[in-house]
């Protein structure tokens, strides 16, 4: 690690000014040294409902990152932005390319990803959408977290919460190129041009991102390679005031290399992705929407063993290709209805083949589901909202027939007043098991049925003044048809699974410069069949930050702290802590209208901690693995 002391004190200092980023609670009004916005309550979400929402008003635990969010705190992917949102747990091997890392929210890894509304992951694949792939952060308007079950609405995945990334619509002429550099072999190249031709406009974007060896808090060196590119278009017509088409693809190619020395394995493989998205809305009427939305993926991803005794082997191999096709009404009725009524179809598909052993014969498999879905929004009057919703699934496609399911929710929100009001929500949930669980030789269950489960929520979300919100959440989630893996039968099997807990935030904005946010979080999990019953998740987690944007300046900081694990299995040595913080901290000077510095210096107090461990299923202490330690990024932006 070559960064000097200086350098670490000058990053502490610039810091001691400064208060917790709320990206969650505070959106910055156009470009830095502008006004800010009043409050969160003037931001829009459509997550919760799919229709336009205030966020105060959503009924929902629902968090936002906004652009500016991401651009002050320079995330590099969705992980890092997923990292300072309450409620949210990671199970990360910290190298990169490993495809056992998962995501969780509220305790689940069954997480719908979205795209501009339209889903982009997909449950059949039996993998979790590869949340490290979304890197080209600046085409991103921004990322709408839906914390709680919410399957009526958009179907199989929809567990542990949604997570919609909305991408940016609106171009002005620009071209941006930017260019950073810091330790651990860090090198990012990006450049954009957008702008407008007559009714139709358009965004070109492309990056590279370059990583290397990484030391640990503890200082012991993983060896790693990574080299990322990401491309993409951008193109979107309007026809008339409330109907346009929009064309969305992107590409990305990552190769990596890493050294597992906890099992002295080398592995080097690559992942690719192309996504291609059509959605077309379309006003009808004053009261009449129509949204037609097709999305067609192809996610290819391999490890490579090399072992120098026996040579080289696939030590993972996945490549899949998943089709979506959603059409969805949207009705007003005055001022008290708004019905929506839509159909889904989507087909996942193993683009490797597989084989029945006792003919020899090779076949490809595949699982399909079409959904129907309404939902009925009616304010009461001026305080009562009653949003309902039921949903039926028929899946299809493989070895067996999965049985037709019927989900139901219903959410009941009241206003007290303008600063005060509360809801109570009931969702099910319902989770088609994956190819590989079912027809895997060696591991899959035919007979595997899909998951099932009830959600409870409450919430309460209170102004105390102008500028300080207080929102309160509490879930209880209960499956009985859980889907989970047997060590003794060696297969996977339906057990049970249950799950509580609770968040708090308060957001706070001082004055035009300064936000400030604090947020807690309390989980219990239990899943006895489940690695997290040895303390891959957290008891207690704290998220704080703090802004300020004044004149030439924007600088934020956000922290997340870690205290105390959860399950009933916790082995004392399989953990470097069990209680830990780490903090990141990020300035940015504009020196003129055209150039932008910045510099960024990510786990400033060297915390070594790890996600994922081996020391609780065989190994010794020391046998986890360490995250990265503290590291740092400098660069230029130039826009013209």
């Amino acid at each position: 690690m070559f960064m000097s002391k200086k350098f670490l004190v000058a990053c502490i200092l610039s810091t001691t000014s400064l208060s917790v980023w709320g990206g969650q609670a505070f959106a910055e009004e156009g470009s830095r040294g502008e006004s800010l916005k009043n409050y969160v309550l003037d931001e829009y979400v459509v997550t919760a409902t799919k229709t336009e929402n205030k966020i105060f008003d959503a009924n929902a635990n629902i968090s936002v990152i906004t652009k500016a969010d991401i651009e002050r705190m320079h995330y590099e992917s969705l992980e890092d932005v997923l990292r300072t949102v309450t409620n949210v747990q990671f199970l990360n091997y910290g190298m990169p390319g490993y495809n056992q890392s998962k995501v969780r929210i509220n305790g689940s890894d069954n997480i719908l990803v979205l795209m501009d509304g339209v889903r982009v992951s997909n449950s059949a694949t039996g993998l979790q959408y590869p949340f490290s792939l979304v890197d080209n952060m600046d085409n991103i308007e921004r990322i709408e977290i839906l914390k709680g079950s919410s399957a009526v609405l958009y179907g199989s995945d929809a567990k542990g919460g949604v997570i919609n990334i909305i991408t940016k619509k609106h171009t002005t002429p620009k071209t941006k190129i930017s260019a950073s550099s810091g330790n651990f072999g860090k090198e990012e190249y990006k450049i954009s041009t957008e702008g407008k031709l007559g009714d139709t406009s358009y965004r070109i974007y492309g990056q590279k991102h370059l990583s290397g060896n990484y030391e640990d808090g503890a200082g012991i060196e993983w060896k790693a390679h990574d080299n990322a590119e990401n491309t993409g278009i951008m193109l979107r017509h309007e026809f008339e005031p409330g109907s346009n088409i929009t064309l969305n693809y992107t590409h990305g190619n990552d190769e990596f290399a890493f050294l597992d020395h906890l099992y002295n394995q080398n592995i080097n493989g690559y992942a690719k992705s192309k996504n291609l998205q059509l959605v077309y809305n379309q006003k009808i009427s004053d009261t009449l929407t129509n949204t037609l939305s097709y999305n067609n993926s192809r996610y290819e991803h391999v490890g490579i063993l090399n072992d120098p005794n026996w040579g080289a082997s696939n030590f993972w191999n996945n490549h899949y290709k998943s089709r979506v096709i959603n059409d969805t009404l949207t009705k007003t009725f005055g001022d008290t209805h708004t019905v929506i009524l839509g159909i889904e179809h989507f087909k996942a598909e193993n683009l490797n083949p597989s084989k029945n052993w006792t003919t020899r014969e090779e076949y490809y498999q595949s699982m399909e589901n079409t959904s129907y879905f309404l939902q009925d929004e009616w304010n009461f009057d001026q305080r009562w909202k009653l949003t309902s919703g039921i949903r039926y699934d028929s899946p299809s496609g493989g070895l067996v027939e999965i049985d037709s399911n019927i989900s139901k929710s219903f959410n009941l929100g009241y206003k007290f007043n303008p600063e005060t009001n509360i809801y109570v929500a009931y969702n099910d949930y319902f989770i088609l098991p994956s190819m590989y669980q079912l027809y895997d030789t060696k591991y899959g269950n035919a007979k595997l049925l899909p998951e099932k489960g009830k959600n409870y929520e409450l919430g309460f979300n209170h102004m105390l003044d102008d500028k300080t919100m207080l929102n309160i959440h509490y879930f209880n989630r209960n499956s009985k048809q859980n889907i989970g893996f047997s060590t003794e039968s060696n297969t996977y099997i339906n057990d049970t699974e249950k799950a509580h807990g609770f968040d708090v935030q308060i957001d706070k904005q001082f004055d035009d410069t300064w936000n400030a946010s604090i947020g807690y979080s309390r989980l219990s999990y239990a899943n006895k069949r489940g690695t997290t019953n040895y303390g891959y998740l957290p008891k207690n987690l704290v998220t704080l930050g703090v802004t300020y944007t004044k004149d030439k300046w924007d600088i934020g900081i956000d922290g997340k702290g870690f205290l105390g694990r959860d399950g009933n299995n916790i082995e004392s040595h399989g953990w470097p802590s069990d209680k830990y913080w780490v903090f990141n901290v990020s300035a940015n000077y504009k020196m003129n209208k055209n150039l932008k510095l910045f510099a960024k210096c990510n786990n400033i107090f060297n915390q070594e901690y790890a996600e994922q461990t081996n020391a609780i299923w065989g190994g010794k202490p020391g046998d986890w693995y360490g995250m990265p330690g503290r590291n740092f990024i400098l660069g230029a932006e130039l826009t013209f």
